[in-house]
């Protein structure tokens, strides 16, 4: 019989990540991650990539990022445990036709990252320069000297930079190519392996960028004392994603954001030597650029006159191609119903396999091939024309998709997974995207208690892929209501930027608007209503408990209470918040003050749960603690959680113990008061 899902979730679902196509398109290398002991472990897997039995290839505790090499006669991985406490990440091989791994690096520091050269002879690498690590000298202070000090879920940077370093494949070897107080990321290597492209903060106004700011930038792959000459290619744009090169090295392709608009990412061809830019895309489609720090930039593709990428348009994911000159629209190789968290693709173009994740279940890889790019000669004009007009997205069609994996199936197999259901509201003229999880056993002849979910960002979105709260507080018998105000993502940068200098305006009105239609339904008890949110979700559950009182009971995981505060203790306060909110807190204390849920905590009339975790440098928990004081000090019922040793990206990578103490309170405070 099946079980409703609950927090025992975190110890029983597995997960696969960071697909990785054997050059020869015959085999899909992936990690393969579930919870033992208590503790996250992974390694690495493979199977056929049209189907067939899997079999385990390393034996680590935390393997990760596979790449094969340009033969595919090996598999390089990253696997910690060269230093003293076991931390630092190192380059492993392991022979394609069988036999042991073994280490190739061993660096004091830890690698981040690497892509092959194309003769297979070695690699460049992003490694994690740290001199403190380990050691400080004896002293017991800490130095601090850029805005961006501490990182959350990265911990104290100090003097630590992220340089690239090239390997030989052979000995391990390490050469340093850059030098410098900047950060270097994702770096891809020209066709004749001659150049590298990669992304860098090297701009001279990074104190207002950090950490999200970046460029493109090139070098040469030899290397030379002291470190080479970089070439910026896009001064002047907020960041750059992960490039690929044109087969004949003359262009590159790279995602960018605009300062003026940084959470809408667009296409954009670069030439290698002019640096002439054309844009690509528009904003019909989002080309995915990771999530820092824990996921980076998933490959993009140039083959023939075509570059295909994964992209969110809509709350949802797709595989989509463009031509490399602008000349034709975007067209969506595979647009379904889900969310893509992983991706990679042959050089072809052929050959894509895909974590694909669906509403009512998790996710797995998903292999399937593309219809064939159009080859012809390369453009040489450098004068490109400019993208076509937009209209309603093609559709190619390809190979049918084979479901590759079966990581959560007996996790699915087992439960009662909630039905969603997707739907919109109007509001002032927008098309307000939402969504009801219902829950298990669900009978519309009852009445059922709502909890409304509310996303982080404020520019994430709720898409349509497996989300593990939601279908938590369905499990234990409420209607889960999320929403998708203006300010979410993937809708196109208009909406995007509407919440910019706005948070607490429209947004919160776009959402008491989605809960009002719900609540008209006749199964939705409107007198037993929650709201949860975590970050910007718990801005916004403590600035609504501030303004409206419908609600029973709150709970609010890491909120952001005070933007005054907010903007000094943030890891990302003096460059992320200034654009969020408009300027400095000092040249802007009227509307700082106003838009602070902390201003209204005497209106507070229901009890509020406040979830923290104890290192979260991204909104520190002294935002919970100010919120906690100002409710309890003025008699309000409420409680505070402390969640020792956890990141702001606890939900994603913390003890998973605490993670699910995370669900089971929140459950437990809506069951005691709604």
């Amino acid at each position: 019989m099946k079980t409703p899902i609950g927090p025992e979730i975190v110890f029983e679902l597995g997960g696969v990540s960071s697909p990785a196509i054997s050059p020869d398109g015959s085999v899909v290398a992936y990690v393969r991650g579930q919870v033992e002991d208590g503790k996250r472990v992974s390694w690495i897997e493979c199977a056929p990539f049209a189907g067939g039995d899997s079999r385990r290839l390393t034996s680590g505790q935390s393997d990760s990022s596979p790449v094969w090499s340009p033969d595919g006669a090996m598999l390089a991985f990253l696997r910690p445990g060269s230093d003293v406490d076991g931390t630092t990440r190192q380059i492993w091989l392991l022979p394609s036709d069988g036999g042991e791994a073994r280490r190739l690096t061993d660096l004091p520091h830890s690698v981040a990252g690497f892509d092959w050269l194309p003769d297979g002879s070695g690699m460049i690498a992003t490694v994690d320069i740290d001199p403190h690590r380990g050691k400080r000298d004896g002293s017991m202070t800490t130095v601090v000297r850029d805005t961006y000090y501490r990182g959350d879920a990265l911990g104290y940077r100090e003097d630590a930079w992220h340089q690239l370093f090239r390997m030989d494949a052979s000995t391990g070897a390490a050469l340093q190519l850059t030098t410098g107080t900047y950060n270097h990321a994702h770096p891809v290597v020209s066709p004749d392996g001659r150049w590298v492209a990669f992304t860098a903060d090297r701009n001279v106004d990074r104190e207002q960028r950090r950490p999200f700011g970046s460029e493109l930038c090139v070098m040469s792959t030899q290397g030379v004392a002291g470190g080479g000459h970089v070439e910026r290619l896009t001064p002047g744009i907020m960041s750059a994603g992960k490039p690929c090169w044109s087969l004949d090295g003359s262009a590159l392709a790279v995602s960018v954001t605009d300062m003026s608009q940084r959470h809408q990412a667009y296409l954009e061809r670069v030439e290698r030597y002019s640096g002439q830019r054309s844009r690509l895309t528009d904003d019909t489609v989002n080309p995915q650029t990771g999530f820092f720090p824990i996921a980076g930039p998933p490959t993009m593709v140039w083959s023939g006159d075509e570059i295909t990428f994964a992209g969110d348009a809509c709350g949802r994911s797709g595989v989509y191609r463009v031509k490399s000159d602008g000349s034709a629209p975007v067209e969506a190789i595979r647009a379904e119903r889900e969310l893509i968290n992983g991706f990679d693709i042959t050089a072809d173009g052929g050959s894509i396999a895909i974590v694909s994740t669906t509403p009512d279940a998790p996710g797995e890889i998903v292999t399937f091939n593309a219809p064939p790019a159009e080859r012809g000669e390369m453009p040489t004009d450098s004068a490109l024309s400019p993208p076509a007009p937009r209209g309603e997205m093609p559709k190619a069609e390809g190979g049918s998709p084979t479901v590759l994996t079966s990581a959560a199936a007996d996790f699915v197999d087992s439960h009662e997974v909630g039905n969603v259901e997707f739907f919109s509201v109007e509001r002032d003229g927008w098309e307000i995207p939402c969504g009801l999880v219902y829950p298990p056993g669900f009978d519309p002849e009852r009445t059922y208690p709502l909890v409304m979910e509310i996303h982080g960002g404020p520019n994430g979105f709720f898409g349509e892929g497996f989300n593990v709260l939601h279908q938590v507080i369905a499990g234990a018998g409420y209607l889960v209501l999320f929403v998708n105000p203006r300010g979410s993502s993937t809708y196109g940068a208009k909406f995007t930027d509407a919440v910019t200098v706005d948070w607490g305006g429209e947004d919160s009105l776009d959402l008491l608007r989605a809960l009002h239609a719900v609540c008209e339904r006749p199964y939705v008890d409107a007198n037993r209503l929650g709201v949860h949110g975590y970050s910007y979700g718990g801005y916004m559950t403590t600035w609504l408990i501030g303004h409206d009182h419908r609600f029973k009971a709150a709970v609010a995981g890491a909120p952001v209470v005070n933007l005054w505060s907010m903007w000094g203790v943030s890891d990302i306060g003096p460059s992320w918040g200034s654009y969020q909110w408009g300027d400095v807190p000092d040249n802007n204390f009227d509307w700082y003050r106003e838009r602070s849920p902390i201003s209204y905590v005497q209106h507070v009339q229901c009890p509020v749960l406040i979830l923290h975790g104890e290192h979260d440098w991204r909104v520190p928990i002294s935002q919970g603690e100010e919120y906690f004081a100002g409710l309890r000090y003025r008699g309000k019922t409420a409680e505070m959680v402390r969640f020792p040793g956890c990141s702001h990206l606890m939900m994603r990578v913390g003890d998973p113990a605490l993670v699910k103490e995370y669900y089971e309170r929140m459950v437990a405070w809506f069951d005691r008061y709604v």
